[in-house]
């Protein structure tokens, strides 16, 4: 016993000197520790060299982004992969593997203000499994999306017109029970989703949809532009309430679907497997043309025997990072008064009207001093260069102020802040201080546009002073519900003007805040557009207005104008009038307002039998009465909304249109898929030009596995390290026996 005892005593003594208070050292050999040391660091390279798949941070980050999406971590660790990929997980291996979006192609064809365009969207499915095939795109934001069809080999799947839930309810059944499915849904007037079930092994699939859209015609010039991609948006909320789609991002009490329109993004710096997009454009715009011209990508312009022209990319295929963007300039300076457009309504018997009215320019008067407030988004989507542009477009509305004006400048991302808490007066110095404050300003953050919004909105008004409030963003958010709600109950009298900036903006929020702003809306793509889009803004600010817009026909019979209210019109503005001729086909327009206080009269010759026919435009007025039924819907009490939402639902279903009510669904009645089991995977999208993946998404999130490992092997190594050091130059360790 007193052998045993000595024995337990000297080893309690050498624990007491060696001993690190926490770490039961006592049994680690003093050998073992070189070994230790080696393998920790090995898992610590290791664990470093792995890429995450997701980005956080930037714009999108829990730094500047209070929203829940911005601290979940990624259901799966995804290895960088081209855009338009679809991943398909291996369920033996855990192995993803592509099933390549090939190619996308928009044929366009423009016959007077109105387009007529397909778009195919062309998959391979390269997997040893059937898919479900989940693909959030853009499109025009006042596009009457009236057509689908899946094309699979010599297999054609047409698709019919359902409420929404309903259309879903087809789909899944169909999914479930092994048969091919389609659904098209839209997120946004700008944002739709295609679903596609059961794409088997070796499939090559076409996804084939129509629309029509209508074109502007102003100071002489038409815009035509198709977008690519959908860019990031910014989720605000402050509580997760679920995760309904396949984005990035999770459901919030503010965005309740933002997981549906937040499509996993492709790191650019990635490896790219090939996905691309072609645009052909045939143009017959109704006038000759003394230029076309591409603002956004090169182009080849090939006149035909006809008088048409047949554009096409320079390159025959790009990257879908950007709108395309197209412009026609008229020959003549003088352009017409009216245009018209006709098409028969097959049920009714009537004619459907597109009417594009050109006032004569009202003589410019002194315009009164005026209080403008310049909202800039600095917010992380905003880096590169959009903020240049920005910048350089603020800067350009500060040397238009005259010495009687007022103004203010707000900058916000997450936060906002001011040039100063209450409009100056535009003298010398304090415009100058404006300048510098401008040129310091730069991008990074999340997109909080709600607070800045109401913070200038809310401002005691200056007596005697017109309010304008220019804002200039791109757009990337997805509460656009509760900015129109603002909007309308803030506002009062001022004007709110909106500036899209970038390459892929927003133009659903831009165009819509314009519209409840009583303002117009303008697109900067590029930096060398900044002089001439902001000098026709600044212009149309300071020459007079046509307020009070009333319409009156003489000759004929007219039904369901849209839009119900003419907007105000501004300089070089045209005003488009959608409608129904009941009676009658030739007449006269009569348009009364008032004009710097003053009466205002115009007339319009009107002659349905020389109108141009375009077999779109039934489609369009539908389209125009659903917009007119929404902003009812938007505007409505709880108890009112779900009148105005049967009124959508029984409308769109008449006139084939997808809504954010209805849906178009597709099911083959064959079951190729006989085990009903498929994997859902998404489609990814590019980062926008111009964006920087770091200030939209940031560093590399830490909620992955490899992250985790990484973290865990320097806590190991630094605990080794610490070992080392503690029993260096003491001697081997003492182990009972």
């Amino acid at each position: 016993m007193s052998s045993l005892a000595e024995k337990f005593l000297q080893h309690r003594q050498c624990q007491n000197r060696l001993a690190v208070p926490g770490l039961p050292i006592d049994w680690i050999p003093i050998a073992w520790l070189p070994i230790a040391l080696a393998l920790l660091l090995l898992t610590t390279i290791f664990a470093s060299t792995a890429k995450p798949a997701q980005q956080s941070g930037g714009d999108n980050s829990p730094e500047t982004n209070t929203s829940p999406q911005a601290t979940a971590p990624p259901r799966v660790a995804i290895p960088p992969v081209g855009e338009g990929c679809l991943l398909y997980r291996s369920g033996d291996s855990g192995e993803y593997l592509p099933l390549t979006l090939v190619h996308t192609d928009a044929a366009l064809d423009v016959r007077g203000l109105v387009i007529s365009a397909t778009v195919t969207q062309q998959y391979f499915n390269s997997a040893a499994t059937p898919l479900e095939a989940v693909y959030v795109f853009p499109l025009p934001h006042d596009a009457a999306v009236y057509d689908m069809e899946i094309h699979i080999g010599n297999r054609v799947i047409r698709s019919v017109i359902r409420e929404r839930e309903e259309a879903k309810r087809v789909y899944s059944a169909a999914k479930a029970q092994g048969q091919r499915a389609a659904l098209v849904e839209e997120e946004r007037p700008n944002v739709f989703t295609t679903s596609v079930a059961n794409i088997m092994p070796g499939d090559h699939i076409d996804v084939r949809l129509r629309y029509v859209e209508p074109l502007r015609w102003a100071d002489g010039t038409v815009r035509l532009t198709f977008p690519m991609v959908v860019g990031p948006r910014y989720i605000a909320g402050t509580a997760a309430t679920g995760h309904s789609g396949t984005g990035w991002a999770l459901d919030t009490d503010a965005v309740p679907d933002a997981s549906r329109i937040t499509p996993p993004v492709r790191n650019p710096e990635s490896t790219r497997p090939g996905h691309d997009i072609s645009v052909t454009v045939d143009l017959d715009p109704g006038f000759e043309t003394s230029a076309v011209n591409s603002i956004s990508h090169p182009v080849t312009i090939n006149r035909l025997g006809d008088g048409r022209q047949h554009i096409t990319l320079a390159t025959g295929a790009t990257i879908p990072n950007k709108d395309f963007i197209l412009e026609m300039q008229q020959a003549v300076s003088t352009q017409p008064k009216t245009a018209m457009f006709l098409s028969p309504d097959r049920e009714t018997g009537e004619t459907n009207f597109l009417l594009t009215a050109f006032p004569p320019t009202v003589a410019p008067t002194e315009r009164d001093p005026v209080e403008m407030h310049y909202v800039i988004d600095i917010s992380g989507s905003m880096e590169g260069t959009s903020i240049t542009q920005a910048r350089a477009a603020l800067l350009q509305a500060l040397n238009r102020l005259r010495p009687g004006d007022r103004f203010g400048i707000l900058a916000f991302n997450h936060r906002y802040f001011e040039f100063s808490p209450e409009p100056l007066v535009a003298t010398d110095s304090n415009v100058e201080s404006a300048r510098n404050f401008v040129r310091n300003l730069h991008a990074g953050g999340g997109t909080e546009m709600l607070p800045a919004l109401l913070h200038v909105m809310q401002k005691p008004q200056t007596e005697g002073y017109l309010r304008h409030i220019i804002l200039m963003t791109d757009g990337d958010l997805g509460n656009e519900e509760q900015i129109f709600t603002a909007l309308n109950r803030n506002l009062g009298g001022a004007r709110l003007y909106t500036v899209a900036i970038g390459s892929a903006p927003n133009f659903f929020l831009a165009a819509k805040m314009a519209q409840f702003g009583r303002g117009t809306f303008t697109h900067i793509a590029d930096v060398a557009e900044i002089n001439k889009q902001m000098g026709q803004l600044l212009n149309a600010i300071d020459s007079p207005v046509l307020t009070d817009v009333n319409l009156s026909f003489e000759g004929v019979q007219v039904a369901d104008l849209y839009p119900q209210r003419p907007p105000d019109l501004f300089l070089r503005e045209p005003l488009l009038i959608y409608g129904r001729i009941t009676q009658g086909q030739k007449g006269r327009i009569i348009l009364t307002a008032r004009a710097a206080g003053q009466p205002y009269q115009a007339t319009f010759p009107i002659d349905a039998a020389t109108a141009t026919f375009h077999p779109g435009i039934t489609v369009l007025w539908a389209r125009q009465r659903v917009e007119s039924l929404m902003d009812d819907w938007r505007q409505s009490s709880d108890d009112d909304r779900e009148a105005t939402r049967n009124a959508i639902i029984a409308h769109a279903i008449r006139y084939r249109l997808v809504t954010r009510f209805t849906s178009l669904v597709a099911v083959e009645q064959q079951i190729t898929n006989t085990t009903g089991q498929s994997t859902t995977v998404a489609v990814r999208a590019e980062l926008p030009a111009g964006m920087q993946m770091d200030k939209v998404f940031g560093a590399p999130a830490t909620g992955t596995a490899e992250a985790f490992y990484e973290a865990l092997g320097l806590l190991l190594l630094l605990i080794g390290g610490a070992l080392a050091f503690v029993t260096w130059g003491r001697g081997p360790l003492v182990v009972l026996r």
